[in-house]
């Protein structure tokens, strides 16, 4: 077999996910080239999607002795370090990398996680500011001291609480008088709080992002939309299970969904977040990342531009997978939402750009009492559809967003038109909050399943007291966890 045979049988492997064969391939091109860095780093990446660090690690450090200076080698060997938990030797990757080429953004974002699992939390604090990640931020300023908080803020030219918000408010999809009027949240007397589950681990010394989350829910939420621009794309992920390993590294480090139901909702510069375990948020977002396809890239030409990618990693770079997972959700790479049809599905059907299968479909109407009514589900858009039979659906964001959650017997109400796709198996009823005569239409959704949110813009959490009220603009309320009661006041 020639090397470009078995450089092309080992791309065609690693495209279709036949990691055994992909690495065969590439060992065979590797045998007549050796130290070709194009098939060194394909084959780098067989073993990091096949989670074999330990095997991954040493391609990784001879691509960074054969090309000292490229900074996505470092780059992508600082991750391998994050993957097989060496904080110190990723640090040293991972600032060698940003040295090289200080504008990377990830690397600084790696970084960011690195010190943080090193209890270097002063570092991690200024990485996530300075990476944009202000979610992760805050939530590691609990091990600083408010002058070290200060100072670093200070550094920076930022105030304590953070840069000021700018963006102009995106006009809401519903009439401007319901708008205009504030809602009051009241808690229910002698309400439970909402049940969680224990995290898969006890926290380490030093709090980490949202390693203790899934325990500091003691009361309800609500929901409400932030004003800020929307947020890019993150590695596909089932809205079920743990973070699996992308074909390449997410364009920024995301906050996640906990199975309690906490929101964990993105920032200005985010990305989107799905259901998990109650894995911590350093460990989810390592996993969550994959080392650069683009490694052995060739050098810049001599404009200072860069030759053409080689076809074999355009064709895997960012790949969705529908045929190949059995998750009924999951968010892909650049953000498209991947909608498995095993029996029966809901969802909105604008951004749908793929189709594949044997599909039917049928408008779904609002559902109040546990009958059907005679008014569509379409608040806010397109109307949503009752998809049936075996197959799948993608869905393109354009400039919105999407958010895969999981229900776990919990009771989530959300305004109709964020609503995009939801699994068949959750119970649901359609409802106005009250006091907005019809103006601001919600959906009730419990039990257990996933759904997916549609938003335009980056989302927050407010957590209600024990006692008193909570005042909400209704055109950035987004919904609430638990029960409550909403009441609009004039």
């Amino acid at each position: 077999m020639s090397f470009d045979e078995a450089l092309a049988r080992g791309s065609d492997a690693l495209k279709q996910g036949k990691l055994d064969q992909a690495q065969r391939s590439f060992r065979i091109a590797l045998d007549q080239e050796p130290g070709n860095t194009r098939v060194l780093a394909l084959l780098g990446l067989t073993y990091f999607r096949g989670n074999q660090f330990d095997e991954a690690r040493p391609i990784y450090e001879q691509l960074v002795d054969k090309a000292p200076t490229d900074p996505s080698h470092r780059l992508n060997l600082g991750l391998v370090y994050l993957k097989v938990n060496e904080s110190e030797k990723a640090i040293g990757s991972l600032e060698a990398s940003r040295a090289l080429d200080p504008s990377q953004g990830r690397a600084i974002s790696y970084l960011g996680l690195a010190y943080a699992r090193a209890g270097r939390y002063a570092e991690a604090y200024r990485s996530f500011l300075l990476a944009g990640q202000n979610e992760l931020a805050s939530e590691i300023e609990i091990n600083l001291t408010a002058p070290e908080r200060d100072g670093i803020n200070a550094q920076l030219g930022r105030s304590p609480r953070g840069p000021v918000e700018s963006a102009a408010p995106t006009a809401p999809p519903y009439p401007a008088d319901a708008a205009t009027q504030p809602l009051t949240i009241v808690r229910t007397p002698g309400q439970e709080p909402p049940r969680t589950k224990p995290p898969s681990a006890p926290p380490k010394p030093g709090r980490t992002p949202s390693q203790e989350f899934a325990q500091q829910l003691s009361h309800p939420e609500i929901v409400i939309e932030k004003l800020t621009a929307s947020s890019p794309s993150v590695p596909m992920v089932p809205a079920r299970s743990g973070a699996s390993i992308p074909d390449a590294p997410p364009v920024a480090l995301t906050p996640l969904f906990s199975d309690s139901m906490q929101f964990i909702l993105p920032k200005s510069d985010g990305a989107p977040q799905v259901a998990h375990d109650g894995v911590s948020m350093i460990s989810q977002a390592v996993a969550a990342a994959a080392p650069s396809t683009t490694a052995s890239a060739p050098e810049r030409t001599k404009s200072g531009g860069t030759p053409p990618r080689p076809l074999s990693e355009l064709a895997t770079d960012e790949l969705v997978r529908p045929e190949d997972g059995d998750e009924p959700f999951e968010i892909a790479p650049n953000g498209a939402l991947v909608i498995r049809v095993s029996d029966r599905v809901l969802t909105r059907l604008d951004g749908v750009h793929v189709t594949g299968g044997d599909l039917s479909y049928e408008v779904a109407m609002r559902r109040s009492r546990g009958h059907q009514t005679e008014d569509r589900f379409d608040y806010g858009g397109t109307p949503l559809h009752s998809v049936s039979g075996e197959g799948y659906l993608v869905a393109v964001p354009g400039t919105q967003t999407f958010h895969a959650v999981l229900l776990d017997d919990d009771i989530l109400y959300l305004r109709e038109d964020l609503v995009f796709a939801f699994e068949a198996s959750l119970r649901w009823e359609s409802g106005n909050v009250p006091g907005l005569r019809g103006k601001l239409p919600v959906v009730q959704f419990r039990g257990d399943g996933a759904l997916v949110l549609r938003v335009s813009r980056p989302l927050v959490r407010v957590k209600l007291p024990a006692q008193g009220v909570v005042y909400v603009d209704a055109d950035r309320l987004a919904g609430w966890i638990g029960r409550v009661i909403p009441r609009a006041v004039v």
